[in-house]
């Protein structure tokens, strides 16, 4: 499992005794719990007693699979904490017969305290069929206006949706020190569940009726928390899960907000290919995936309001006979706040690329630019930023001038260009790339300074031979194909479009030496194969025109499109002084799992050997003692095929090479 909290500083920070602003304290619960059936799997964590001095809270969700292996299936998975109430409440654990004449029964009761259950985070389960069991995945969200919740010991639910075993559970709580970006006063459940929908007037009066409004008295600011998502689709609109529909938003009767309920990219799903439908559109949710949560600010229309409503969409059906109708699960949450606590204040909340984040896969690794998200987090609007940025060790980083608009608490992503060799070389042997915020509306810093600064741990994208011949096979479908090549400064240096079925073409790539973006497309967003159409099958390849042998066959089944970055002349990251790559090679390549490691260097001991797929996940990793005399011989596991990397590490000196496996 994977370590990498790369939505927070953790590598310049850590916590202590004397606790300062920016120290992070770690709190874990679930640690890898199975989820095997249908129901609730409940762990303890136990969160320091303060509640008031958190700046931000992360929980960290892995999922990853069950001892026995991931199920096939799309199941919701709910995180929970349960708060105790105060109040009481029995059942009758039996009832013992004393006499029957006359009759006299002794009951014994079960007595227990109620507890609230407050919903954290939803999280879909992928079409997992496919999966190793050594699958992994981290979800990242930001629970900060939970914090008068997290203290003391609390118990944490887990809600497994599904009908077959399994996936497991992880959650570690990663909370830094700091002033808040608001207090919160109070968290407070709307509605909350799976509620069946029959017709508007139904569900509204049944499940999600008007609610009057008892707010804090030392909240001015009030935000709304929304996380639906729709399922099932017995009937002739395919509803709730396969159709697009709003939510509106009513205080006291006036719609104050509406959202769409809908997913349309989940054919760029970050986990791909899965073994199912993984790549239809949905109401909210795709396989594999977050719940998206929605934030609407009512902190103009509550003060004086009696009432707030949420309504869906309406629409009507007829429920075929014997089936089930479709439904919404639900979720409403009315978070009572203060004024900000900063007037200046902007943060780094994420780096999308480069990073070797779960949630950013499907773009990584490139190599032609950066992208940063910032937000907002004082009072005053953000006008402009000076931003510093480059891979740690490199000693000529590049700065960026972004001016715009960024209203409290708006986010926003921010293009970093990095084009050029110089960008991509670093002297650290651990590859991470870094950004850092320097001015603030034209001043040095702004009121919070640990959170101006982010580091990600970075994958490369492999150096391709030139020239290389890059072959396309269509499908059935071939008019929805398309490709274009990229440079790093986003020119278009070669594309195809306007195919013919069943066909092979053939393209040679003789490109200077750079950095460049292959995207291949498909108009229907259901690549060149899959398995629930008529389109048949095609093929994407790339391969050596003379020279070394070279082949990379890439995956059809890639949903919107397939993303390929790649380099050529000549290799970036680690300098060639701090490299040794020149010193080995392994083979043969392709390979059915037992592999050469040939050593021309001086003798090394204890050389780290790791195997890691093309999104840089450790999938094997051992120890070799390196002689120029002979080769060291290793064994891979089975079932590997395709592309992955062999890196050899050894100090602070380390190497990578891309093999090719079929490991049967």
């Amino acid at each position: 499992m994977k370590h990498f909290y790369t939505l927070l500083l953790l590598s310049l920070f850590s916590f202590s005794s004397l606790a300062a602003d920016g120290d992070t304290t770690f709190v874990s619960a679930h640690q890898q719990t199975d989820l095997t059936w249908y129901g609730s799997y409940k762990d303890w964590a136990v969160f320091p007693t303060q509640t008031d001095h958190w700046h931000q809270i992360i929980l960290k969700y892995t999922m990853g699979c069950a001892t026995g292996g991931c199920s096939d299936w799309d199941y919701t998975t709910v995180v929970d904490l349960l708060i105790p109430s105060g109040e009481m409440d029995s059942t009758i654990n039996r009832i013992d017969t004393l006499s029957l004449n006359p009759l006299q029964v002794d009951t014994i009761w079960n007595v227990f305290e109620i507890k609230e259950s407050v919903e954290l985070c939803k999280v879909i389960t992928p079409y997992g069929g496919n999966l190793p069991q050594t699958w992994t995945r981290d979800f990242f969200f930001d629970v900060s206006n939970y914090a008068p919740l997290l203290k003391d010991s609390i118990e944490i639910n887990v809600r497994y949706q599904g009908y077959s075993s399994g996936f497991s559970a992880t959650l570690d709580f990663i909370m830094i020190e700091g002033s808040p970006v608001r207090d919160v006063y109070k968290v407070e459940n709307l509605y909350r569940g799976g509620f069946t929908y029959r017709d508007s007037a139904q569900f509204e009066s049944s499940f999600m009726p008007a609610r009057a409004l008892n707010l804090h008295p030392s909240a001015t600011q009030f935000d709304l928390k929304m996380a639906p998502s729709g399922h099932g689709f017995v009937n002739d609109l395919n509803c709730a899960e396969f159709c697009e529909r709003d939510y509106y938003v009513y205080v006291d009767g006036q719609k104050v907000a509406e959202q769409n309920m809908w997913r349309d990219d989940c054919g760029l799903n970050d986990l791909w290919p899965q073994a199912g439908t993984w790549l239809y559109d949905r109401a909210n949710w795709c396989p594999g995936d977050r719940v998206n949560e929605y934030h609407h600010d009512l902190s103009a229309y509550l003060p004086n309001a009696d009432s707030i409503n949420v309504d869906v969409e309406a629409y009507s059906y007829t429920v075929p006979s014997g089936q089930s109708p479709a439904s919404y699960n639900m979720l409403a949450q009315l978070f009572h706040l203060g004024d900000f606590n900063q007037n200046l204040d902007v943060a780094i909340a994420d780096i999308i690329k480069p990073t070797n984040n779960d949630e950013h896969a499907r773009f990584n690794p490139v190599c032609d630019h950066a992208v940063i998200k910032v937000q907002n987090r004082g009072a005053q609007i953000i006008n402009s930023l000076e931003i510093a940025y480059g891979l740690k060790g490199n000693t000529n980083w590049r700065s960026y001038s972004w001016t715009g608009s960024l209203e409290p608490l708006e986010a926003t992503e921010i293009v970093l260009p990095m084009d050029s060799l110089s960008d991509w070389t670093s002297l650290n042997s651990k590859l991470e790339f870094m950004a850092q915020i320097e001015r603030v509306n034209g001043q040095l810093g702004d009121e919070i300074d640990f959170n101006n600064r982010m580091t990600a741990p970075i994958v490369l994208p492999p150096l391709y031979p030139n020239p290389m011949r890059f072959e396309l096979r269509t499908n059935n479908a071939a008019s929805d194909t398309w490709w274009k090549l990229y440079d790093a400064w986003s020119n278009v240096v070669d594309s195809g479009d306007n195919f013919a079925n069943n066909t092979t073409y053939r393209d040679t790539f003789d490109l200077d030496a750079g950095c460049y973006y292959l995207v291949i497309g498909d108009r229907e967003k259901n690549g060149l194969s899959f398995f629930a159409n008529n389109d048949g099958s095609g093929r994407i390849l790339m391969r050596n025109v003379g020279g070394d042998f070279f082949y990379e066959n890439y995956n059809p089944n890639f949903g919107t499109e397939l993303g390929l970055y790649f380099t050529v002349g000549y290799s970036i990251g680690i300098s060639e002084e701090q490299s040794f790559s020149s010193q080995w090679e392994v083979y043969p390549n392709p390979s059915t799992g037992l592999l050469n490691l040939n050593w021309a260097g001086a003798d090394v001991e204890d050389a780290e050997v790791i195997l890691s797929d093309v999104q840089g996940r450790a999938l094997w990793q051992g120890k070799v003692d390196l002689h120029s005399s002979a080769p060291e011989q290793i064994h891979l596991p089975k079932g590997l095929k395709g592309l992955y990397f062999i890196e050899l590490r050894k100090g602070a000196q380390a190497t990578k090479k891309q093999i090719l496996l079929d490991t049967k």
